[in-house]
């Protein structure tokens, strides 16, 4: 989990994590789990918006299944292939790195440092890819707090 101070556009706490979101304009650009921190209101009505989405997506028993927002990424092209298939996994359902990797024609790891770099979980779903045998990592934590927000976000898509 991030402990840093950068300039969020909102901070809030959910069952699932405290989280900061930065917006450029109305798009958002990043999602961070953060260590228990203040919560920060929102600086703009997009970022208000954002906030009000996500919590409820979060929210036990929601009827959001899809994350709307408007993003704007700044990733490598494969990157970008590879976060593309993220969006093409339905809710409550999960694909293995190695599955992504065959569709497209790359290696499982690569598939994994693409979703370890993905600058917006949970809006890219990154959490519903896998390993063959177990969980896998989520943004880059194979153990602790950050991978049982994986856990708990399939929990919530009912995955387990």
């Amino acid at each position: 989990m991030k402990t840093n101070k950068k300039q969020y556009d909102a901070i809030f706490t959910t069952d699932i994590a405290t989280i900061g979101i930065q917006l450029d304009g109305s798009k958002l650009i990043k999602v961070d789990y953060l260590t228990r921190r203040k919560d920060k209101k929102p600086t703009s009505k997009s970022a208000e918006n954002i906030q009000n989405k996500i919590e409820k997506y979060l929210k036990p028993k929601s009827k959001v299944k899809n994350l709307k927002v408007d993003v704007q990424l700044n990733v490598t092209p494969f990157q970008e292939k590879v976060l593309k298939q993220l969006m093409l996994i339905p809710y409550g359902e999960t694909r293995t790195y190695g599955e992504i990797a065959k569709t497209l024609k790359t290696s499982p790891r690569a598939v994994g440092n693409a979703c370890r770099n993905n600058p917006v979980p949970i809006v890219i779903p990154c959490h519903r890819v896998v390993a063959s045998k177990g969980l896998g990592g989520y943004s880059g934590a194979t153990e602790g707090e950050t991978l049982e927000m994986k856990y708990k976000l399939l929990k919530l898509e009912g995955v387990f």
